[in-house]
């Protein structure tokens, strides 16, 4: 199964994202409207009998409570994406967004992808052991985060980068630690992934792959679903055999 299968054939869930007794003000459910506009996740205020807890953001799948966050963590998460801000590595995104697996998103562009790959890194280094699969299209676009790379390296994971590059790019990540799969293939041109193995453990697997449809505007999911995982670092490791890897 190529990687564009696996794109298009993994079920997601529709999630709802409810703000209970929201005290703030209209700016705040504007930032989160907009944030989560291009995933499949809605948002709605509720009110309790008692009005407490006071703004706190739960997040539901089906009815299931997944994850609940303070409304202030969550604005300051999201303002650092509309401010351009990249997440560093080492710091835990808010529950509410690290529970968004089994999500499908549209029309992300690379700074939001950028974003979005911090959660399954994060999950590589809080673990410290194990694979990590990265493919970004190009090799220069990993000089936008290059401490990034380092940490996981010195982390102690097994880092793999795929994607198109010249001597310099090579060169780059070669001296970050990183084990380099150089390839022009179509199919590593058309997608973005970071897909961690858990180090055997199902329960720490994790997955964000994308297709770029049209110029900067991808289309993917997120999941924590092992199987899913496996298949897609089985198709990578086919992909490593037709690459250049130095």
């Amino acid at each position: 199964m190529t990687l564009s299968d696996i794109v298009h054939q993994t079920g997601t869930d529709q999630k709802v994202l409810r703000i209970c007794n929201f005290t703030g003000e209209r700016s705040d459910l504007t930032a989160l409207r907009e944030y989560f506009s291009s995933q499949e996740v809605s948002l709605t205020t509720d009110r309790t009998e008692s009005g407490r807890p006071r703004d706190v953001a739960v997040l539901e799948s089906d009815g299931r409570f997944l994850a609940a966050d303070s409304l202030a963590a969550l604005r300051r998460y999201v303002d650092g994406w509309r401010e351009g801000e990249t997440p560093d590595v080492r710091t835990a995104p808010p529950s509410v967004v690290d529970a968004m697996a089994e999500t499908r998103f549209e029309s992300y562009d690379k700074r939001r992808m950028i974003h979005a790959s911090r959660i399954v890194e994060f999950r590589g280094w809080n673990v410290g052991e194990g694979e990590l699969h990265a493919g970004f299209q190009d090799l220069s676009k990993i000089d936008f985060q290059t401490n990034v790379y380092r940490n996981l390296d010195r982390k102690g994971l097994d880092v793999h980068v795929y994607g198109e590059g010249d001597p310099e790019s090579v060169g780059a990540a070669k001296d970050m630690g990183l084990r380099v799969h150089e390839s022009d293939d179509e199919e590593v041109l058309r997608h973005w992934w970071v897909a961690y193995d858990g180090d055997g453990d199902d329960a720490q697997k994790s997955l964000l792959l994308a297709q770029e449809r049209d110029p900067n505007e991808f289309y993917g999911f997120w999941t924590d679903d092992p199987s899913v995982v496996d298949e897609t670092i089985d198709r990578l490791r086919t992909l490593q055999t037709a690459a250049a890897s130095v």
